[in-house]
């Protein structure tokens, strides 16, 4: 469980050195403010998704150790309207990329296997 935060907290860290270097790149390059804003609109919910499901599938492995017999979700209906949500914002200001909103919330996924892969390749020496 241990390495599954570490994993998710490696993937906080490289999504937020993401968002500040979009940010930059808001304040530096005028004629691509709408892809930068979405993308970071969509990494932001990507990371909400991220650590949201991180938290729920440390509650399932709670669970399994009680003898207790409960229902669990995994909040898939939460995830999928936080994603709505961010997307309901780029189509709704047309100064966001509703295109590079849909690629950061897929793109903060992603990046958990390439974080994935590197902390276990470092832990494999």
């Amino acid at each position: 469980m241990n390495e599954m935060h570490a994993i998710v907290n490696g993937t906080t860290r490289v999504i937020f050195l993401l968002m500040s270097l979009l940010l930059f790149g808001y304040a530096l390059l005028p004629d691509y403010r709408a892809y930068t804003l979405g993308m970071t609109l969509g990494l932001a919910a990507g990371l909400i998704n991220v650590r949201y499901l991180s938290t729920k599938v440390s509650q399932v492995t709670e669970m399994a150790t009680q003898t207790d017999k409960k229902r669990f979700s995994f909040g898939f209906v939460t995830r999928l309207c936080i994603g709505l949500l961010a997307i309901m914002i780029a189509v709704k200001f047309e100064q966001v990329s509703l295109v590079f909103t849909i690629i950061g919330l897929f793109l903060a996924q992603l990046l958990i296997l390439v974080v994935a892969l590197v902390f276990s390749m470092k832990n494999k020496h």
